[in-house]
């Protein structure tokens, strides 16, 4: 199913990127048609036409519908909208063991909670020396 679709998505890009191609061959296997019935100056044979004003006619509008496909194509806007429509919450799946590696009795920390203060003095001359 997808080399099939991928097959066809192809080949409808090569198709659409060789049109001018297609017409050109298409006017080389119905010339003779095209001259005698399609063409604008078959009442003119000094002109010796065969055809092309048929050909360039062609090449026009698909040249014209080129052009027009491009500039829809190049206004592409994304509208991004992301919504949290559920939540996952985990659970742990094992529960802490009430081991320790390291017993607290053997760490010993001892917060000094009284910071070094200046003597009044000091402070009271050096802000007066100033």
């Amino acid at each position: 199913m997808k080399s099939t679709l991928t097959i066809l998505l192809l080949v409808v890009m090569l198709v659409q990127s060789f049109s001018k191609v297609w017409i050109v061959l298409d006017y080389q296997a119905n010339k003779n048609y095209i001259a005698e019935f399609l063409c604008v100056n078959k009442a003119k044979p000094q002109m010796h036409c065969q055809g092309h004003c048929y050909l360039k006619k062609q090449l026009a509008k698909a040249e014209e519908a080129q052009k027009k496909s491009t500039n829809q194509n190049q206004k592409f806007e994304i509208t991004l909208f992301c919504q949290n429509l559920f939540r996952v919450t985990f659970i742990p799946a094992f529960k802490q063991n009430s081991f320790q590696a390291f017993k607290s009795v053997f760490y010993l920390f001892s917060a000094q909670l009284n910071y070094f203060h200046p003597p009044q003095v000091l402070v009271k001359l050096l802000s007066a020396a100033i």
